[in-house]
């Protein structure tokens, strides 16, 4: 098993965030929002299985959902809600700021 940072960014407000490794649920956090002089919302770790994995991250209170595939040994993703959508790119795992 390895871990994984997600880093939730920009366009957060109150949000109810579930993240999913491979369908299974991972991890749930409610009321997440950005603070602005950071630009950071939240940060969280899953542990991902060694082969890699479909990593999904739905923010269900504004019926927001994307899913993004991770192998080899990545460092984090990070999320963000732009233009009304969920985006997700891979990070270099330096992102960590709390």
């Amino acid at each position: 098993m390895q871990e994984l940072l997600i880093v939730f960014q920009e366009g957060f407000e109150e949000a109810n965030i579930t993240v999913t490794v491979n369908g299974k649920q991972a991890r749930r956090d409610l009321g997440v929002s950005t603070n602005p002089i950071l630009g950071i919302a939240n940060e969280v770790s899953v542990e991902l299985p060694a082969k890699g994995a479909h990593v999904g991250v739905e923010v269900t209170n504004r019926g927001l959902k994307a899913i993004t595939k991770v192998s080899g040994k990545p460092k984090s993703v990070l999320v963000s809600i732009v233009d009304g959508k969920l985006v997700m790119t891979e990070g270099t795992g330096r992102e960590a700021l709390m």
